[in-house]
């Protein structure tokens, strides 16, 4: 079976690390998103971003990721012309256009465009961690890393970018497209995070998560 494990930055994250998620998923396909590689004790199978000044604010650190056989993978770019250890794609916000171009949502995420890549290439299996879609607990702690790591990040402690009177604001509704799609291709999405926000898969919990993966049920 083909599955991958993708990590954001949810602080639900929290959780997982507790029951020694890292150790438990080491030897599976795990795809970094963002700083979550930063946090982890093994190689991604991926890493996947979006914003260039996440680019420029961390060169050496994916130049690193790159010798040591881990490619990268993000939206084109002028800036990436005459890399080719950054794998490109074209992208779009307009999910009429996703047959020619990697969906990303309204908001232009990096979890959307990394799900938008997993559908593309018909894993059978993908499992979402740390995709909250803002704090789950109603206050500034927003990514599992934020008081571990020191990054530039303009998403860091701002709940507000994701939720409004303390409801998902409407772009959430962008994720209901691949609950469509995978039904389409027979793809299971599932959420590993009962308290997120994001509704359109099946949420479960990482005791149910670690099953799943080892193969204990299905």
């Amino acid at each position: 079976m083909k599955e991958c494990i993708l990590i954001g930055g949810g602080s639900s994250i929290a959780y997982g690390r507790s029951l020694s998620l890292f150790e438990k998923i080491k030897d599976k396909e795990v795809w970094s998103i963002n700083f979550a590689f930063l946090t982890m004790q093994f190689l991604p199978a991926r890493q996947i971003f979006l914003d260039i000044s996440f680019f420029r604010n961390n060169i050496d650190k994916l130049q690193e990721l790159y010798l040591k056989g881990v490619p990268c993978y993000t939206k084109k770019h002028n800036k990436y012309a005459g890399i080719p250890e950054i794998i490109q794609y074209e992208t779009t916000r307009n999910p009429n256009e996703m047959n020619s171009k990697m969906f990303v949502g309204r908001m232009g995420l990096s979890g959307i465009f990394a799900l938008s890549l997993a559908l593309k290439e018909n894993y059978d299996r993908i499992f979402i961690l740390g995709f909250d879609f803002g704090s789950i607990t109603n206050d500034k702690n927003t990514h599992y890393y934020q008081h571990e790591l020191k990054v530039n990040s303009s998403g860091f402690g701002m709940p507000e970018l994701y939720v409004q009177n303390n409801q998902a604001k409407n772009e959430v509704q962008d994720f209901e497209i691949f609950q469509k799609e995978a039904l389409i291709k027979n793809i299971k999405i599932y959420n590993i995070s009962p308290l997120s926000r994001i509704d359109a898969f099946p949420k479960i919990s990482y005791e149910e998560f670690f099953k799943l993966i080892e193969g204990e049920y299905v």
